[in-house]
């Protein structure tokens, strides 16, 4: 290696070229960071989740209740609660009709009827109560068998679909009414019922949001009803008053700079006298262009969620229902038909909505693993990625005798308890009961009781949660162990390490001065990096830079010998690391292999 005071004009540059790639590396993360955060505020504008969640938490608290077994006058059935067709009654007349139809305030008094149906003093009902009743058909119990005349009457699958509606204009008590009327009918809720399900539909106007509640009631053919709940928010405004078109505008921006940038980089590839193979050049193009994709789907998703709120028709049956006499005759086919055509349009806006959030965590997904590739010049902040790099070489085999450990569990699990516990009821549950058996959640209680589940608990925790999970513990660690090895130990990648802090000191020194008009040629304590590439371009020097050579190029300005000699001995530094990857990079052309190594990637980060 050449002392300092004497260096080769092209190992100058090779090593300012390089120093160059690093700085181009640290952008590209910054770059990232910046488009991560300005989408993330994107997200936030367009699903306002705490917002969200107050306005469906508030009603389905309300209409979904839940708590103690015991039934009295000041405390009337409750919606989890039910578990048989008796109850279902009992909570529609005495909870759900209660806290959906009310038409006077908490101190008695009558309300305008502009404010009837208000659920929690906040949530506004619109239109009416939609109550949908599937029935099954009636049929004979094989009537062959010997049992028949144990059991004539059988139900198949379901046929017949009936609505109901009570619209919001009724106090409690006619609205109790037409449920006691409707109990007579052959097509209300009866024992042929395959499933009840009704729908509330409501308007936050603090909140600026509409919430579709539909609370199902399933009848099960062993005679005992399952309630389940389902609040689903919207917004009302896509634009209002809590939201803005900024951040809109900066996440295209920063898509337009991707693409440009993305754009410039497969012109390269594609005019390199190496060209990359046609697989990698897709593989590379997906990895581009993948999140810029995504966000495209994000838009277009976001684009028929605002064309469906700002649909004419949509917004004028809203309006209709500000004022519930406008509709009252109970049972009118018109106001059912427009009632389920604007549940209908909520549903469909809740379910875009629905979609528009997991796009969304797929690009964050994306961003924050474009970040992490990005950590790849770097030989400690790529570790992550490293380690599971080189664990996942071992992971394959693991996995394969661990899900044919977990399996054989799951279907044991189902066998021997599945006719006493809900938890093993079905292949599925038995497999979620098994997964949080793994990490602790699971209730031992549940089967406590039944034979044989002391050994089954203590076998499964034995053989999956210590023998096996401590094994693929022990092939992380050790891929870890190697990984950092060679990070934190090789003096290679320690001087990478320290370059490219050294680089980031720079650039913010770069752009003190810049934002400052500082005109200086001296940046702690060395030549500043650009000052030195520019004379090198416009000084003719022999292939030799010495402190002479130096002195000459910047005799105007007059850095002095310390900044001289310090940025020569900068300059050797970043030589050795160039020589480092060259060698590297050679060994691993020889054997005909990809090095792996940290400090060859960063040797071809322009590439």
């Amino acid at each position: 290696m050449p002392k300092a005071s004497e260096l080769s004009l092209e190992d100058v540059r090779a090593a300012l070229a390089h120093d160059k790639s690093i700085l181009q590396s640290v952008c590209r993360i910054i770059f990232s960071a910046i488009y991560l955060g300005f989408f993330t505020s994107v997200l936030f504008t367009h699903i306002p989740t705490s917002r969200m969640y107050d306005e469906a938490y508030a009603v389905y608290s309300i209409l979904a209740t839940s708590g103690g077994d015991a039934v009295t006058e000041s405390s009337p059935m409750k919606f989890f609660n039910i578990g048989q067709l008796s109850d279902a009654f009992d909570w529609l007349n005495n909870s759900f009709v209660p806290s959906v139809f009310v038409t006077q305030d908490q101190n008695g008094y009558d309300l305008d009827a502009e404010d009837y149906a208000r659920i929690g003093l906040f949530n506004k009902a619109l239109g009416g109560v939609m109550i949908r009743v599937i029935n099954r058909e009636s049929t004979d119990c094989t009537p062959d068998n010997y049992l028949y005349d144990l059991y004539k009457e059988c139900h198949e699958d379901p046929v017949s679909d009936f609505r109901y509606i009570l619209f919001l204009s009724l106090n409690a008590t006619e609205a109790s009414q037409y449920l006691a009327e409707w109990k007579a009918e052959d097509t209300w809720i009866n024992n042929s019922t395959d499933k009840a399900v009704i729908s509330v539909l409501t308007y936050n106007g603090e909140l600026e949001g509409y919430v579709v509640t539909e609370l199902t009631l399933t009848l099960n053919q062993g005679g005992f009803v399952t309630p389940t709940a389902l609040a689903r928010p919207t917004i009302s405004a896509p634009y209002g008053d809590q939201s803005s078109y900024a951040s809109d505008i900066l996440v295209w921006i920063c898509m337009a700079a991707s693409n440009i940038w993305a754009m410039s980089r497969v012109l390269r590839w594609r005019y390199k006298e190496k060209c990359p193979s046609r697989r990698d050049m897709i593989i590379r193009v997906f990895s581009l262009f993948s999140v810029e994709v995504v966000l495209c789907v994000f838009y277009a998703v976001w684009a028929t969620i605002v064309s469906l709120l700002h649909n004419t028709d949509f917004q004028e049956s809203i309006s209709t229902y500000a004022d519930p006499f406008n509709v009252d005759e109970v049972g009118s086919a018109e106001a059912i038909s427009s009632l389920i055509s604007v549940i209908g349009d909520l549903e469909s806006i809740a379910q875009y909505t629905e979609a528009l959030r997991v796009i969304g965590a797929i690009v964050i997904a994306l961003l924050c693993l474009q970040i992490l590739n990005r950590f790849r010049f770097h030989p400690q902040l790529n570790i992550l990625t490293r380690t599971v790099a080189s664990a996942l070489t071992q992971f394959g085999a693991f996995f394969v005798v661990f899900i044919v450990i977990f399996t054989g569990f799951t279907i044991i699990g189902s066998m021997i308890f599945g006719d006493h516990a809900k938890e093993f009821s079905s292949l599925v549950n038995s497999m979620a009961s098994c997964i949080n058996m793994l990490f602790g959640q699971f209730n031992f209680d549940s089967i406590k009781n039944v034979s044989f589940s002391v050994a089954f608990y203590w076998s499964y925790m034995i053989v999956v949660g210590i023998v096996l999970m401590n094994m693929m513990l022990a092939i992380v660690l050790d891929a870890y162990d190697q990984v950092s090895k060679e990070s934190y130990r090789k003096a290679a990648n320690l001087k990478l390490a320290s370059r490219v802090s050294s680089i980031c000191w720079d650039m913010v020194c770069e752009l003190r001065i810049v934002l400052f008009v500082r005109k200086t040629v001296v940046s702690r304590g060395k030549i500043r990096p650009s000052e030195l590439e520019r004379a090198l371009q416009n000084n003719k020097i022999n292939q030799k830079v010495t402190e002479e050579s130096m002195k000459d190029m910047f005799k105007h300005t007059g850095p002095g010998d310390e900044a001289i000699r310090a940025t020569l001995q900068y300059i050797q530094e970043g030589i050795e690391i160039v020589h480092v990857n060259a060698l590297k990079s050679g060994e691993a052309d020889s054997n005909g292999e990809e090095t792996i190594t940290t400090v060859n990637v960063a040797s071809k980060m322009t590439a």
